[in-house]
């Protein structure tokens, strides 16, 4: 049961771009404000585990309308003026970016789907959690890897990078990614249980390796278009330069060694580690609700600091050395001081 949920769940945090942070960023004197910079140091792992800490907030679920427009009120007053609304502190501000970036989706400037924001991400994978761990039959059990699935495929899609998508492309990431995560959760994995009895001795992780398969194959189906095509370059000074199919490539494998292979270890060999030691302890019986509940419980707090710390590991912003890069993105120079272009940035994306 244990590895049921486990698989299911973090084949969800292997596609889906987000998963909710427990716990508050400890008080800090806040910084200057800069409008679309970040409040913590992107240099440094803590600061951006804060930051993304942030970002999946599930408390963000719970601010109204008339709160949201005030904070966008606040930052339409600071790009007007160029500083501090009157009666305005930096840490208010930031905290009105904040809430208007867990809400707003950027490239449409429309409200996102508030099933499909990344602070939603932790309290949609509980049931399917339940799900995975009340399934006796296979149909069960594909059941809920499907549904698994299609909520990566429309977290995602709230979430996506640009303003718009197009369907058939998106369509056909969805039927891969499903056919991928159901294979191998209902089917593959069973059959090498069966086929060689001794991987059970490996406990969890025989699932842990199905997983990263499954989430391998989901992100990469879901960003083809990126490794197909690229994706969108810029010099230090933000101006886009091109498209570089290899940076494309990059933050894909960056994605998937961070979200696919790296996250998974948080609910997949902790949850059954402290579920031995609940049970040796007496303190739960095996087989009840209130181990269900236990478990549950254990793998949302694992997701909850096991996704921030995955995504931290690596900026989110690539900086690139353009000898990595193609021919057209060699021997450029800046706009601005007519140096040669070394370095170039990328989005590396959730």
């Amino acid at each position: 049961a244990a590895a049921a949920v486990t698989a299911g769940v973090t084949s969800a945090a292997a596609a889906s771009a987000v998963a909710v942070a427990s716990c508050e960023p400890a008080a800090t004197a806040a910084p200057p404000f800069v409008l679309g910079g970040n409040r913590y140091d992107q240099n440094t792992f803590q600061g951006r585990f804060t930051h993304i800490q942030e970002l999946i907030d599930m408390r963000t679920l719970l601010i109204t309308d008339a709160e949201l427009a005030t904070a966008q009120a606040k930052l339409a007053e600071y790009k007007k003026v160029g500083a501090l609304p009157p009666g305005v502190t930096d840490s208010e501000m930031w905290d009105a970016q904040r809430t208007v970036g867990a809400i707003i989706h950027a490239p449409t400037g429309e409200k996102m789907n508030i099933f499909g924001r990344m602070s939603m991400f932790v309290p949609a994978n509980v049931p399917i959690a339940a799900g995975l761990l009340m399934s006796k039959s296979t149909a069960a059990t594909l059941f809920w890897q499907w549904w698994n699935q299609t909520y990566n495929v429309f977290n995602n899609y709230v979430n996506r990078a640009g303003p718009t998508v197009e369907m058939g492309p998106l369509v056909q990431s969805y039927v891969l990614a499903v056919t991928s995560a159901c294979g191998i959760g209902a089917f593959v994995l069973p059959a090498l249980m069966r086929t060689f009895p001794a991987l059970q001795t490996l406990g969890p992780f025989v699932p842990y390796l199905a997983v990263i398969t499954a989430g391998s194959c989901n992100v990469g189906f879901t960003r083809m278009d990126e490794i197909q095509n690229g994706i969108d370059v810029s010099d230090a000074d933000g101006n886009v330069l091109g498209r570089s199919v290899a940076a494309g490539q990059i933050a894909v494998f960056k994605t998937v060694t961070s979200r696919s292979m790296f996250l998974p270890i948080f609910p997949l060999v902790i949850p059954p580690v402290v579920m031995k030691i609940v049970f040796a302890s007496g303190a739960v019986a095996a087989g009840t609700m209130a181990a269900t509940a236990v478990e549950l419980c254990t793998i949302a707090a694992c997701m909850s600091i096991g996704l921030p710390a995955a995504l931290a590991l690596q900026p989110l912003q690539m900086e690139l050395d353009v000898s990595g890069l193609e021919p057209e993105f060699q021997n450029l120079t800046s706009k601005a001081d007519g140096k040669p272009i070394t370095v170039v940035f990328a989005s590396k994306g959730m």
